[in-house]
């Protein structure tokens, strides 16, 4: 089959960016990737090997009029008509199920990845987080724009032929949003990990690894605040790495002002794959501070390296980490439980190998290979029902 699959970004090194680019490179169909804003050389290098092609832009600007003139320009988005696709897909994160709307009519059937829903109108701990300390004015606008989003969203979504969801969080927004019905319409699909038997150059130094993108939403100021009221001995340290756009320069520099000077932090800012993968294999153990993330790669990375993970009882991490086996869960997400926890861990290194070793075996199931076989079976199987509804009518009327 060919595939016209629609995502309005591309431009990072994060966990959807890099589940996009293992699905159109592993699956046994051919996909063009349509996109509104791509910056090949902040992403993944193995997009240059992906047909990836620009429509209308959109804006990576995250303030409400900017996310509205977005929506806008998605919703008037047509999918070009001059190559014969089989389905189009939405890979959904936020605005992107909007494109339905002019591209429903064209007599190809519509899927949904979907990573989440607009968090701003169907996650109320974003919500929370986001209207926290806000003027009035601001908790007006946000509440206007949400509601007029959720209104046309849930038309947007009554386009899809199936929906294929990235973990049970995700699903529970969806029907906590009225999107879509459980009536057996969605299918679970876990983007994952390319997962090996045999582990080769790990080791269990002194540090601490909190890694992944640079952003407000990843809440890295706890597990910064954490390690520093853990108060660990020399020379144990914190290593802070990810990725950084333009619109979270000032939450680095924010993070930045938190360590006093001398303390043992250290910042990687925007490190090759290669470097990355270093620090996975050498720390101890890793953080994963989000609130109620949608799902999660840093945790499956961690684990895959036989790396303990440290996170909130929220969200993804539910799905994928076994409190007390593969790492721990936090029911507070306060400074102080975790620093108790980070002490615990940093004090028993043979724990913090069991749980590592543990991880790694659990990790399996989270491979690409699965995510992208169920993917692929999900879409053969939609297509397959609505070609016999097609051939049945044909044979009635």
């Amino acid at each position: 089959m060919k595939i016209a699959l629609y995502q309005p970004w591309i431009y990072l090194h994060g966990g959807l960016e890099r589940s996009l680019l293992e699905l159109v490179t592993r699956s046994r169909h051919q996909w063009v990737v349509y996109t509104g804003h791509y910056e090949p050389d902040h992403t993944f290098a193995e997009f240059a090997n992906v047909d990836v092609r620009v429509l209308n832009a959109t804006s990576v600007t995250r303030t409400i009029g900017a996310t509205l003139m977005s929506a806008i320009r998605v919703g008037l988005q047509k999918i070009p008509d001059d190559e014969q696709f089989d389905a189009v897909v939405v890979w959904c994160d936020g605005i992107g199920d909007l494109i339905t709307l002019r591209n429903h009519r064209a007599g190809r059937p519509m899927y949904n990845i979907c990573s989440t829903p607009l968090r701003a109108a169907f996650d109320p701990i974003y919500e929370q987080q986001t209207l926290h300390e806000r003027k009035l004015s601001y908790v007006f606008a946000y509440q206007c724009f949400k509601h007029l989003f959720r209104l046309i969203d849930r038309v947007a979504w009554s386009y899809y032929d199936g929906i294929i969801v990235t973990s049970r969080e995700v699903r529970a927004r969806i029907l906590y949003g009225g999107l879509c019905r459980d009536d057996g319409k969605m299918t679970m699909a876990y983007p994952g990990v390319q997962w090996e038997a045999q582990l080769s150059g790990i080791s269990y130094q002194p540090f601490i690894l909190l890694p992944g993108r640079i952003m407000w939403t990843k809440n890295l100021q706890l597990g910064i605040e954490s390690f520093l009221r853990a108060d660990l001995p020399a020379p144990w340290r914190l290593v802070v790495a990810g990725f950084v756009d333009r619109k979270s320069a000032g939450y680095l520099e924010q993070l930045r002002r938190m360590v006093p000077e001398g303390a043992a932090v250290e910042f990687v800012v925007n490190p090759s794959d290669a470097e990355l993968q270093t620090l996975y294999r050498a720390c101890s153990f890793c953080l994963f501070t989000p609130r109620n993330e949608d799902w999660g790669i840093v945790p499956l990375e961690a684990m895959n390296h036989a790396k303990a993970v440290v996170a909130n009882a929220s969200g993804g991490p539910l799905e994928s980490v076994v409190s007390g086996s593969t790492g721990v869960l936090i029911e507070a997400a306060d400074a102080d439980d975790w620093s108790e926890v980070i002490r615990e861990l940093a004090h028993d290194a043979p724990r913090c190998q069991r749980m590592g070793q543990a991880g790694h075996a659990h990790v399996q199931q989270f491979s690409w290979e699965r995510f992208v076989s169920r993917v692929d079976d999900a879409l053969d199987l939609g297509l397959a029902r609505r070609d016999n509804r097609l051939q049945l009518q044909e044979q009635q009327s």
